[in-house]
C-alpha cells in the first residue's frame, strides 16, 4: 500500500484551461438543457418528437377527388419536413449536452486538446 501512495503523490496534477466566453456559454447551456431532459415534462415532450421523427406518415385513404395524387404529395412533403425538423431537434439538445460535457473535461484537465480520446 505505500508504494501506492508515493505514485500517487508523484502522479502529475491534470491542468485544464480556462474556457473562452462562447465555450462558457455553451457548457450551461449544455447544462440546462441536461437538467430539462431529466425532467417529466420533458420525457413527454421527447416522445412526442420521437414518434414524429419516426412514425409520421399521411393516409392514402384519406384524400379523396380529382387533386388526390398532387395533395397526398404535399401532405407527404409537410410529414417528412415535421419529421426530419423532429430529429434535427433532438439531434442538436444531444449535441449541446455532449459539448457541454467536453468543454467541462477540457477545463477540467480530464481531457487534453488535440489529443485524440481513447476509445
Amino acid at each position: 500500500m505505500g508504494s501506492q501512495q508515493a505514485n500517487q503523490e508523484f502522479q502529475p496534477e491534470k491542468k485544464g484551461r480556462k474556457l473562452v466566453p462562447e465555450e462558457i456559454k455553451e457548457k450551461r447551456q449544455g447544462q440546462v438543457l441536461y437538467e430539462m431532459t431529466k425532467s417529466e415534462g420533458w420525457q413527454i415532450i421527447a416522445k412526442w418528437y420521437q414518434d414524429r421523427a419516426i412514425h409520421t406518415w399521411v393516409d392514402p385513404r384519406e384524400i379523396e377527388g380529382p387533386e388526390a395524387e398532387k395533395e397526398w404529395k404535399w401532405k407527404e412533403l409537410n410529414a417528412f419536413h415535421s419529421a426530419d425538423v423532429s430529429r434535427q431537434v433532438l439531434e442538436d439538445i444531444e449535441k449541446l449536452i455532449n459539448r457541454s460535457e467536453y468543454l467541462g473535461k477540457i477545463e477540467t484537465g480530464e481531457i487534453e486538446e488535440g489529443k485524440p480520446m481513447k476509445i
